[in-house]
């Protein structure tokens, strides 16, 4: 059958016809010639004190000068260029005009670590590199003696860059090329070679996962023909796009579409950028699903009627939701009473993302139930899937109204997932990719009789996957029962103390805890113990850990004995990427975080909860 498979997926969902281009330089030249005029993407410009919108013809144009100038660079196709750059029209427009040479992007972290940047660079043997500021490329200058690159362009230089050595500024390296003719057209095929993105690396360093045009454009029609858009939607783009997940979902489905993506300014001005864009998709991680559900708790739990109020709206709000799913009538009495909780309690939430979100998507880790089941009830159109790198991004994924808190939903159109006889979850998908970059004695271990072996433990529960935590990251007792830390953590995150934890115990009697507190929730309960919340003496102190521990508890209630935490230790500062403690993407360094506290971790190996007093009594959760 000479139609790729993600084609036909496409096209039996009806997405627009202009979504069956074979490759991402297709997809660019079918919008402009679609709509020249149309919102392509939106920035905010400084200058001004507002979001500029740029048309597709505009866009093209932009791809056009730095398609001439990456070509009297004399890159051969296949040739590496990375981007070192926050999301924005310059990411943007150096990845069409380098695929549309047959190039190969290597996207970077913006924030990533110095070092882990020039890692990159070494391994993928990038001959270009696009940075952002010239301070950044001062930093990585001494750590990159040992990478290829043969030019490195500056988009905000300095005053001036030296005349000698690679750096050009964006501006002189564009002029450089304005008078030479245009290249020529470069023969790219759905087979070929697209990016290398590495994996984030919290367990060594980072691979690059090779990626093909077509591995990335099934992908993103498979998730389409679960849940299609259009045109007339608006993408906020705020997640990393050397993230697959923000790549694939929040990059590629609005040029398939020919709809506008806007590009936030920074997660600090999230709010306010919401507001102004008013999206009609969100993609969001589940920590900023935690936050949002631990601060409307918070609002709530100042005022008894508040508290009251909310408890309805949750439960009446829940009650909807369950009857659709299961295509039932919607009871009067509840519909009576969400008619009236509804505006008061639930659309201001919804305000808070904007005000006209269709669809929002949780992806990269799993979701905690409870904030699952908290965004659907206040009547957020919420699903979840499961995905990874090594796949493209998604494999499953819910439709509108058929999400299960707990579970990442079915399998999407032309993929298969099964589980193997140890748990491993394993895919089959035509985004599988093509194999790490340099490491085939890598490939051989994950790719497998056309399988993808995930590494990820799940179950399949009424045709949903319900995803476990990463086999590595198994811990065996001392009694030799195995627990999987993810869902712990992710339970006992749900709680506003605690942002960040993991979880120890490997050979061990109990778990035990390292978790970094919320500055805020920990000064109200230093507060209630009568304690000092800027001594660091305090964290450490007997009261502070007995209820830390009981709120773990809380957390726990419905976990099994293994699985209880019976010590916990209190930090203040952050696990951060400039630390090493943190991936780009956020995903703690298990190995990283254990070294650097391992005095903490080697008293709590012979405490015992006893000496705190008797078992921790759960308190009741926030909502």
């Amino acid at each position: 059958m000479n139609t790729p498979r993600y084609e036909l997926d496409v096209a039996l969902h009806g997405v627009a016809h202009e979504a069956l281009a074979g490759t991402i330089p297709d997809l660019l030249r079918r919008q402009v010639a679609l709509r020249p005029n149309g919102e392509a993407y939106a920035a905010y410009d400084a200058l001004v004190g507002t979001f500029v919108t740029h048309g597709w013809s505009e866009i093209a144009g932009q791809v056009a000068q730095r398609r001439a100038a990456l070509s009297a660079e004399g890159l051969e196709p296949g040739a590496r260029i990375a981007l070192w750059l926050p999301n924005g029209l310059e990411w943007i427009c150096f990845d069409h005009a380098a695929l549309s040479l047959g190039l190969v992007t290597v996207p970077l972290y913006a924030r990533d670590a110095v070092a882990t940047i020039a890692a990159i660079l070494e391994d993928s043997a990038a001959a270009l590199l696009v940075v952002q500021r010239g301070v950044d490329w001062l930093d990585l200058r001494p750590f990159a003696v040992r990478c290829a690159l043969k030019r490195v362009v500056v988009v905000d230089p300095p005053t001036s860059l030296p005349e000698e050595g690679p750096a050009r500024a964006l501006a002189a390296w564009l002029a450089a090329a304005r008078d030479r003719p245009p290249p020529g057209p470069v023969a790219v095929e759905p087979r070929t070679l697209a990016t290398l993105v590495y994996t984030s690396g919290t367990t060594g360093t980072p691979k690059g996962v090779m990626l093909s045009h077509r591995n990335l454009l099934s992908v993103a029609g498979a998730v389409l023909a679960r849940n299609p858009g259009s045109e007339a939607d608006v993408f906020l783009s705020y997640l990393p796009l050397a993230h697959i997940f923000e790549r694939v979902v929040g990059s590629l489905i609005p040029l398939m579409l020919g709809a506008k993506v806007v590009f936030a300014r920074s997660i600090e001005t999230l709010r306010e950028d919401l507001a102004a864009s008013r999206p009609t998709i969100f993609l969001a991680v589940p920590s900023l699903l935690d936050r949002l559900r631990e601060r409307v708790a918070e609002a709530a739990g100042r005022s008894a009627l508040r508290q009251r109020l909310l408890d309805a709206t949750l439960a009446v709000g829940w009650e909807r939701v369950e009857a659709r799913r299961l295509g039932q009538p919607v009871r009067l009495r509840t519909a009576l009473a969400w008619a009236a909780l509804g505006p008061l309690v639930a659309r201001p939430v919804r305000a808070a993302l904007g005000g006209r979100v269709r669809l929002a998507v949780s992806g990269g880790a799993p979701l905690a139930p409870r904030t699952a089941r908290f965004c659907l009830s206040l009547g957020l159109p919420l699903v979840e899937g499961y995905g990874l790198t090594e796949a493209a991004s998604a494999v499953t994924g819910a439709r509108v109204g058929d999400a299960v808190p707990g579970s990442s939903g079915p399998p999407l159109p032309g993929m298969t997932v099964r589980i193997g006889a140890d748990g491993e979850i394993l895919v089959r998908s035509p985004g599988l990719m093509l194999g790490y970059w340099g490491r085939p004695d890598l490939d051989a271990q994950v790719l497998r009789d056309g399988w993808l072996h995930t590494g990820d433990l799940g179950t399949i529960t009424e045709g949903r996957l319900v995803v476990g935590g990463r086999m590595r990251d198994r811990i065996v007792l001392s009694n030799g029962e195995k627990v999987w830390p993810e869902p712990i953590e992710a339970a006992i995150r749900g709680d506003p103390l605690f942002g960040q934890i993991i979880v120890i115990g490997e050979g061990q009697p109990r778990l035990s805890a390292l978790a970094v507190v919320d500055a805020v929730a920990w000064a109200r309960l230093a507060g209630e113990l009568d304690l000092d919340s800027a001594a660091d003496a305090s964290l450490d102190a007997a009261p502070a850990r007995r209820a830390a521990l009981e709120r773990i508890a809380a957390r726990l209630s419905d976990v099994g004995r293994a699985g209880q935490v019976r010590a916990v230790r209190l930090l203040r500062e952050p696990w951060t990427v400039e630390r090493g403690l943190v991936t780009p993407s956020l995903k703690v360094r298990r190995a990283a975080v254990s070294r650097a506290f391992a005095v903490q971790i080697e008293e709590m190996r012979d405490e015992r909860a006893a000496r705190l007093g008797d078992e921790p009594r759960p308190v009741r959760p926030a909502p």
